[in-house]
């Protein structure tokens, strides 16, 4: 196993010093520092980041990497800044001085997982993988299908690695584009979370044969949608994009736990919009919220006008002028060539040089190349 190596940023002295000591013990180097700086953001450097509460406040917006390790370290319980803590995505959090004795655990345990990722796997990866989240507001504009194309393109185009994720919980609808049967799914996962690794994700996901896509498929069961958390999407999302060169997410039309959190990892958000009030008065209110959430801000927005007609209520200028941005890429209808593909369950995509054998199925491959790569 190659070195560990820790950073460390804190202004207290007392618990720099004990941190330093403790590491030491176990034989990981460690590099100090007051303030987070955006060069730490090196995910291939660290394998713990020990930082304090105003080391997290300074370093958001930052993606740990499922193969690092995130410790809080504190001054007082609090169930708020607990929950600050577990949204970025740390490993523990540990109350100084009164815990101090329980680093030892922590790391320790640690190192096993490490020795065990490395022994499966492989050094390490950098988690560099693109998470592209497709959501829109209004119910039935064709996200799903829009997700499974670009998924398929991507795979048999690009020869990128990729893995759908339907986070569509209550109903799904994956399963019937690809024409999956299984009852497996990523709620599976939650009695091995702390330990979750790529083996587990394999384990519960269907590879299609026809693409080569994995697809994880949620519960598509109501009662057990309640039963997902933050935590379980947050770590399954971040152990696909460790291990993936895309992550591609379904997310609900609802703003709830499930879709603000894919919302919140993802590297770039799709919003599919259809040429027709409804969907742009939808759209004016989705991005209240994402203004008032911090969705989407930091240029990762792009829109999709899906089922571009002639004949449509509005065209792509319109819609433009009516939202104030350009749309990047123009899905055109033919519901008569898509449709006998769905029901048999049939790929879009046939082999690398498959530009698509109806409209839809062009546009998205020119949606991956203008847009993605």
């Amino acid at each position: 196993m190659s070195q560990l190596k820790a950073l460390i940023i804190t202004t207290n002295l007392t618990i720099k010093q004990s941190l330093i000591d403790i590491l030491e013990a176990h034989g990981i180097d460690s590099e100090v520092d007051e303030q987070w700086k955006r060069s730490f953001s090196n995910l291939n450097k660290y394998t713990f980041y020990f930082i304090d509460r105003e080391a997290l406040n300074q370093a958001e917006g930052f993606t740990l990497p499922v193969s690092s390790f995130l410790i809080g370290i504190t001054s007082e319980r609090s169930f708020d800044e607990g929950r600050e803590w577990m949204k970025a995505g740390a490993y523990d959090v540990v109350v100084y001085p009164e815990e101090q004795s329980r680093l030892n655990e922590i790391i320790q345990s640690s190192k096993e997982k490490v020795k065990i990722q490395q022994e499966s796997f492989g050094e390490a990866s950098s988690g560099g993988g693109q998470v592209e989240a497709f959501y829109s507001a209004k119910g039935g504009s064709g996200k799903t299908l829009l997700a499974a194309m670009t998924a398929q393109s991507l795979q048999i185009h690009k020869e990128k690695r990729v893995i759908l994720i339907d986070l569509s919980a209550q109903f799904g609808g994956l399963e019937t584009i690809y024409g999956v049967k299984t009852n497996r799914s990523y709620i599976d996962l939650q009695p091995v979370l702390k330990e979750l690794s790529l083996n587990h994700i394999e384990n519960v996901a269907t590879r299609d044969e026809k693409t080569g896509n994995y697809i994880l498929l949620g519960p598509s069961n109501p009662a057990k949608a309640e039963d997902i958390t933050e935590e379980l999407i947050t770590k399954v999302i971040r152990t696909c994009r460790a291990h993936f060169d895309h992550v591609i997410l379904d997310l609900p039309t609802s703003i709830n736990t499930v879709s603000f959190t894919g919302l919140n990892e993802a590297t770039q958000i799709h919003y599919v919009l259809n040429p027709d009030s409804l969907s742009l008065r939808c759209f004016k209110y989705a991005m209240e919220l994402f203004e008032r959430f911090q969705l989407g801000t930091r240029g990762n927005l792009s829109i999709l006008l899906n089922r571009a007609h002639p004949k449509s209520e509005l065209g792509e200028k319109d819609i433009a002028k009516l939202i104030g941005k350009e749309v990047d890429a123009s899905i055109r209808s033919d519901y008569f060539s898509l449709q006998p593909l769905l029901n048999m369950g049939e790929s879009f995509y046939k082999k690398e040089k498959d530009k698509g054998q109806f409209k839809p199925a062009r546009d998205i491959r020119l949606f991956v190349d203008k847009v993605l790569l």
